[in-house]
C-alpha cells in the first residue's frame, strides 16, 4: 500500500475514533511503512531519532497500537520477550520461521500449506479471521556455527 493511501486511511480512522491527528503519528506510520521486516517499539524509536525526528516512547507505543487497530500493522510475539510490528500489505500473506538462537525471522508463503490450513478449519466448522503460523527452530546460519 502506498504511503498516501495509508495516511488517508489512518487519518480517517483517527478522526472516526476521536483521536488527534498529529505529525508524530503520521511520521511513525511513514517510518513503519518504509521499513522492511519486523520492528519492536524501541527499534522504531531509534530509527526515528537517527533521522533527527522527535517522538516520545509513549507516542511510539500508542501509535503502534492504533496502527494495529486500524489494520495497517500487525503485532506478533515471534519468540521474543516483546512484541514486534510489521506493516500489513493487503493480499500478501506470509508465515514466520523464528530462530530460537539468534532471533532471525524468516518470512515464507506456501500456498499448499495455506490450503491445508483452510481445509482443517472447514473440517472443524471453524471460520478463521486470519492465519498466523510460527515455526520455531534453528536457522541454517546458527546450525553452521555449531
Amino acid at each position: 500500500m502506498d504511503i498516501k493511501r495509508a495516511q488517508k486511511l489512518f487519518v480517517q480512522f483517527l478522526r472516526d475514533n476521536n483521536f488527534k491527528v498529529t505529525k508524530e503519528r503520521l511520521m511513525l506510520l511513514e517510518e513503519l511503512l518504509t521499513s522492511d521486516g519486523h520492528l519492536d517499539a524501541d527499534t522504531l524509536l531509534f530509527q526515528v531519532r537517527q533521522r533527527g525526528k522527535k517522538a516520545s516512547r509513549a507516542t511510539v507505543y500508542r501509535t503502534l497500537e492504533l496502527l494495529v487497530q486500524c489494520g495497517l500493522a500487525r503485532k506478533s510475539r515471534l519468540g521474543r520477550e516483546h512484541y514486534v510490528y510489521e506493516k500489513v500489505t493487503p493480499g500478501q500473506r506470509h508465515d514466520h520461521m523464528v530462530c530460537v538462537q539468534c532471533g532471525k525471522i524468516i518470512e515464507f508463503f506456501d500456498p499448499e500449506l495455506e490450503a491445508r490450513q483452510r481445509q482443517v478449519c472447514q473440517e472443524h466448522g471453524f471460520r478463521p479471521s486470519y492465519f498466523a503460523l510460527q515455526i520455531h527452530g534453528v536457522c541454517a546460519d546458527c546450525r553452521k556455527a555449531e
